[in-house]
């Protein structure tokens, strides 16, 4: 008995040691893209919401932000390098 809890013990160390890498390398990437197209866009004084298109191990990321630009919201498209490639009107 005393063996399959720890068995047990250990898968679910496993389990939460990769589920919170995986949640800490994402925060990390999506405010890493926030302070690009900030730094790259004076004119965006506040983003609101950040979200990745893609998928896991998808080659090309595509990030939607809604943000505040002259004081009107948009939905915008970016790549990693906080280039807008497409914006909309909210």
């Amino acid at each position: 008995m005393r063996k399959v809890t720890t068995i047990v013990a250990a898968f679910v160390i496993v389990l939460l040691v990769g589920y919170f890498s995986i949640r800490l390398y994402t925060d990390m990437k999506l405010n890493g893209v926030k302070e690009k197209v900030i730094e790259n866009n004076p004119g965006i004084s506040k983003v609101e919401n950040i979200n990745s298109k893609n998928h896991w191990g998808e080659w090309f990321s595509e990030y939607i932000l809604v943000v505040e630009m002259n004081g009107l919201k948009y939905r915008i498209w970016t790549s990693d390098e906080g280039e807008i490639t497409d914006k909309e009107a909210l």
